[in-house]
This record gives C-alpha cells, sequence and structure tokens, in this order.
C-alpha cells in the first residue's frame, strides 16, 4: 500500500537549501528539525466508527468506507465531506479531513478543517487541523492564530515553531507580515522566548543575516541551553560563508550537550567541508549510537568512499543494498568498488541490479564499458535490449546508451535505426528526436535532421537548443540564411549567455556579410568557452580582416585543446594560411 505523502512545509530541515552542502542530505530526518513536526505522515487513512446515523447517512458512509478500502480516494472525500456537512458528526468530518490531507486536496482540506472546528471549537486536534490545511495553502498568518491557541491551552509552545516553515521560500513581504504577526501575540515572559527564536528564523529565511544573527545571539544569551538556538546560529553563520565560526558554534555546544543527535549530526556534516577525517570520525560516533540508521551508514559510507577506505564502505553499502531506499545507490558504489578491485564479473553484476535512482543511467554506462572492454558488442546490446524491458522509464535514455555505442563503433547507420526504433515507441521524446538529428545532419542526411528538429520545436516553442541546431545546420547545408538567422535570433533570445548560441548568432551574422558585429559574438564565445569550433569561425574572420596574426594564435589555441581538429584544419586549408607566423596544415 503507496505511504502518504509528506506535507515538506513543515519539516524544516536546519541546513535544507544549503548550497555547499557537499553530501547528500536526506530529507526525511525528523532530529534535523528545530520547528516541531505538525503532520504525522505515517498516519493512515482508516474508516471511523460509525454511530447510528439515518440509512441514507450509513448507505452514503458505507459507500465511502468501501472506495477508501480500496484506495479510491477521489470517490471517498466528496461521500465523507457530504455526510460531515449533512451530519455535523465531528469524526466524520475529521475523517474528511484527514483524507484531503491525505490527497493533497488544500480547499478541501481547509472546509472540512474550518466545519471541524465550527463543531467542536475547543479541540486542539481540531486547530491543528487548521494548521496543517494553512500549511497546504502556503498561508502562516492565517496559521499562526491556530498555532497560538494550541500553545496557549495545551501548554505546547514549540508549535509557534512550526508555523515558520509555512514561510519558507516566501517573498520576503511576506516574512515581514509574518514577523509582525508574531509581534502582536499576546504572550508570557516564558512564551515570549519561543517569539524570539521564531523571529530570528523567519529574518535567516527572508535573508537579513546580519538582523537574525543578532536574534539567535539574544535568543542564546536568554535560553543558553536550548540546542535549537545554536543549531540556528550555525545554520546562519554557514549562509554567510562563515563555515569555520559554525563549526565552532556547533564544537562549542557539543562540550555541553555530547549526546546531542542534532547537534552532531550538523556538526558532522559540516565538517565534510573542512575536515573529511574529522567527519568520519564524527559519523562513526553517529553510527555507534544509531547503528541502523540507513541515512548514517549512507553517508559514514560515501566518506569512507571518499577516504579511500573500500572495504568499510563495502561493508556498509551491502548493509544498505538491503534498504529499499537506498538499494539503488548501494549497488552503484558497489559497483564502483568492484572495478576498484579489478573483479570485473562483480562490478558487472552490482550494476547490473540497479534498476532506478540518479545511478541508473551512470551503472548502465559503465556495464557497457565493461562489457566492451572484451569486444562483446552483442553482449553489450543485449543487455541494454533486457534493461529496456524491465525499465521502461528510461527507454529513451538507454536507446541514447546504445546509440552511442554504436557511433563510438563507427556505425553509424545503425545508430540511425536504433534511434528510429526509440522514436516509434517514445515518439514525443525530444532527446531520442535530437539525437537522431545530430547522427543524421553528419551522414549528410539534412532533411532528416530538420524534420526531428522542427518536431522537437512543434513539442517545445522554448527549446533553444534545437533552433539553434536547425539554424546552425542551415548554415552548413542550405543557402536559406534569413531563415537560419531567424531561428538562432530566437535561439539567442532564450539563451543570451550558451557560448554554442553566440558562437552561431556570430557565424550567420558573418555569412549575412556583418562581419564586424560578428566578431564581437565570436570574440565573446571564444572568451566564454575556447572550443576548436568557436577558434575556427573566430580565426576566419579575423584572417578576412586583415589580422592574420591574430588568425593564428585563435587557430593554434583551438589545435592546443585538440590536435588536428578538421574544422580548423579544413578552414586553413580553405582560406590558404601560410605565413611566416604559421603553417599551412597537411
Amino acid at each position: 500500500m503507496p505511504q502518504p505523502l509528506a506535507i515538506g512545509l513543515l519539516s524544516c530541515l536546519l541546513y535544507t537549501g544549503c548550497t555547499s552542502a557537499p553530501m547528500p542530505i536526506v530529507s526525511d530526518q525528523p532530529s534535523d528539525t528545530i520547528a516541531p513536526e505538525l503532520i504525522n505522515t505515517d498516519e493512515k487513512v482508516l474508516p471511523p466508527t460509525v454511530v447510528p446515523f439515518s440509512a441514507e447517512t450509513l448507505y452514503s458512509l458505507l459507500v465511502a468506507d468501501v472506495a477508501l478500502t480500496r484506495q479510491q480516494y477521489q470517490i471517498a472525500m466528496p461521500g465523507y465531506a457530504s455526510e460531515a456537512r449533512s451530519t455535523r458528526d465531528a469524526r466524520v468530518t475529521e475523517m474528511a479531513f484527514g483524507i484531503a490531507r491525505h490527497v493533497q486536496d488544500p480547499d478541501m482540506a481547509l472546509q472540512m478543517a474550518s466545519l471541524w472546528l465550527e463543531i467542536e471549537p475547543k479541540n486542539g486536534d481540531a486547530h491543528r487541523a487548521m494548521l496543517q490545511a494553512y500549511a497546504l495553502l502556503g498561508n502562516a498568518i492565517e496559521a499562526l492564530p491556530h498555532a497560538f491557541w494550541v500553545a496557549k491551552n495545551e501548554r505546547d509552545d514549540a508549535i509557534l515553531l512550526a508555523v515558520t516553515t509555512i514561510a519558507e521560500g516566501r517573498k520576503e513581504a511576506q516574512i515581514d507580515e509574518l514577523i509582525a504577526a508574531y509581534n502582536r501575540l499576546e504572550l508570557s515572559t516564558d512564551e515570549q522566548l519561543i517569539r524570539h527564536l521564531a523571529i530570528a528564523m523567519l529574518l535567516r529565511e527572508g535573508g537579513r543575516l546580519e538582523q537574525a544573527e543578532s536574534a539567535a545571539l539574544v535568543y542564546l544569551q536568554l535560553a543558553p541551553n536550548d540546542q535549537r538556538g545554536s543549531l540556528l546560529l550555525a545554520q546562519i553563520y554557514n549562509q554567510q560563508d562563515r563555515s569555520e565560526e559554525a563549526i565552532s558554534a556547533l564544537a562549542s555546544a557539543l562540550e555541553n550537550y555530547p549526546n546531542s543527535y542534532k547537534l552532531r549530526l550538523q556538526y558532522a556534516r559540516l565538517l565534510t567541508l573542512s575536515n573529511r577525517s574529522k567527519a568520519v570520525e564524527q559519523f562513526e560516533m553517529l553510527r555507534l549510537a544509531n547503528p541502523y540508521s540507513p541515512e548514517i551508514n549512507y553517508l559514514l559510507a560515501l566518506l569512507y568512499l571518499d577516504s579511500k577506505m573500500l572495504e568499510p564502505a563495502r561493508q556498509l553499502f551491502l548493509i544498505l543494498s538491503r534498504d529499499s531506499r537506498f538499494s539503488d545507490d548501494a549497488l552503484y558504489h558497489l559497483g564502483g568498488i568492484a572495478e576498484s578491485n579489478s573483479d570485473w564479473t562483480a562490478a558487472v553484476d552490482y550494476y547490473r541490479q540497479v534498476v532506478d535512482g540518479s545511478n541508473f543511467l551512470a551503472a548502465a554506462s559503465r556495464t557497457i564499458v565493461l562489457l566492451m572492454d572484451d569486444d562483446n558488442l552483442a553482449a553489450a546490446q543485449n543487455y541494454l535490449r533486457e534493461t529496456r524491458a524491465t525499465a521502461p522509464n528510461q527507454i529513451g535514455r538507454l536507446y541514447e546508451l546504445e546509440a552511442n555505442l554504436l557511433i563510438s563503433q563507427d556505425l553509424p547507420e545503425q545508430a540511425l535505426q536504433v534511434l528510429s526504433r526509440g522514436v516509434e515507441q517514445r515518439p514525443e521524446d525530444q532527446n531520442l528526436l535530437y539525437a537522431r538529428a545530430m547522427i543524421a545532419e553528419q551522414q549528410g542526411d539534412f532533411a532528416g535532421a530538420e524534420l526531428d528538429l522542427r518536431s522537437i520545436i512543434s513539442l517545445d516553442a522554448s527549446n533553444a537548443a534545437a533552433m539553434n541546431a536547425l539554424g546552425y545546420t542551415m548554415l552548413l547545408h542550405t543557402q536559406r540564411l534569413d531563415e537560419a538567422y531567424d531561428l538562432i535570433q530566437r535561439a539567442y533570445a532564450l539563451q543570451p549567455n550558451s557560448a554554442a548560441i553566440i558562437d552561431s548568432m556570430g557565424w550567420v551574422l558573418y555569412k549575412l556579410g556583418e562581419t564586424d558585429k560578428a566578431l564581437g559574438y565570436l570574440m565573446r564565445a571564444m572568451e566564454m568557452m575556447p572550443d576548436p569550433e568557436i577558434a575556427a569561425h573566430l580565426g576566419e574572420i579575423q584572417w578576412v580582416m586583415g589580422n592574420r596574426k591574430l588568425a593564428f594564435e585563435t587557430w593554434h589555441r583551438g589545435l592546443r585543446k585538440t590536435p588536428d581538429h578538421d574544422n580548423i584544419v579544413t578552414t586553413m586549408r580553405r582560406l590558404g594560411a601560410s605565413t611566416s607566423e604559421g603553417e599551412l596544415p597537411k
């Protein structure tokens, strides 16, 4: 049975969004939270105990019950919602809200939560339901009064922090409004501590890090024993690129709270930026305290791998290979370790077991490479055919891999056939169409290439790569200069910082006789990406403009990167480029 979908707005991970994190951050670790989790995402939707109702109501609830047991939520939800409105029964209303929350229907969730609160205005769970509904709607302002009610009536001050997570990713103006709302709350002296922490968190979310730092330091002075303040301050330091201060803050907090899992986990993660060996020590300590945590095992295994400690890494990856969440990544790394140990058979076996995930294509590529080490093209192709049958969501990429394999074996016609079979199965797969167009163009079939590239543009009117490719190939194979210019200009408008498109823009302007304009584009493209293709174009323009010494320097720069580059050599021969500054290629 599928697990309920998590509502990520209320998870508030301490380092979520830090672009400098060097290790994968597992997003489902409640131990990292500053704010509490309001929604129990593991809660199952179960039929309620039915109290005496009319026969008509009982029949309607029975129909909804049957739909619910079959996971037909879109049938069950209207049934429960209708009966909730007609009976105003709290348990039926609670059930209707639970289904709406489960299927992530914010409007229905708010309707049912509001009805529940109307029926039971002093029920803390009804107020929490309002919080959850407003979280789905991303409305922290309306959620706050319900958090305040729970804090006042159930002595759950920390729930006020959870509202801050609804503001994550919001615009600064919304955060200002929420800070003002927190400041309007009538809190006792003790409760005001939570307000200080909430506002510090919101200031950090709004990017006002200096203010956030000051607020966090004030909070730590008022509540020196609260680890959440240390965690928040470390986060703020890290966002300011003050990683050493972040590490120092966490180290100091750990001296007072050596058994704190939260502090040690964040400390270990930050150490991966500056001291991998010390990070290993910290993750080993975490594993001693939590030997069955797959998240800790995975991060530690990656650190072992990074430190060339292959055997302990292998042992942890073997354990992780039995966990459905980590099995694909673990098997991929086990394949890499086997390769490092020159155990090619084991490596292929591990790679072939990777069936999904971010490393799927890398595993498939390594499998092909290892099979081709024995010049076994048939085995590599057979593997790809078998894998396409078992991984239908990866069919397009697997066809591309086979085409690339055939190109590497100088079999372009077979590559085209493979891509055509892929397009038959996935006619709207833009990657397959693009790959087939590029090979067709290389084989001199501009008509076929144009057909595929136009198909891509019809599927995606903003596909700058296809527009640029079509415009550039027109320059190579036709005299349709105005049409080529229009396509390249559209691509440039979409991606003005693409070196490849800037090169095309310069080249089409040169072909249209606007040499001075062309020179500017090509110089910019060469500065961005000193590619031999760009060097060939820029050198030609410099040559025809009379700056032959500079042209030779440009061509030689390209040849240093790729000796005997065909386009540069052909260009120099065509121009008769032979002077004291350079030699005519043979």
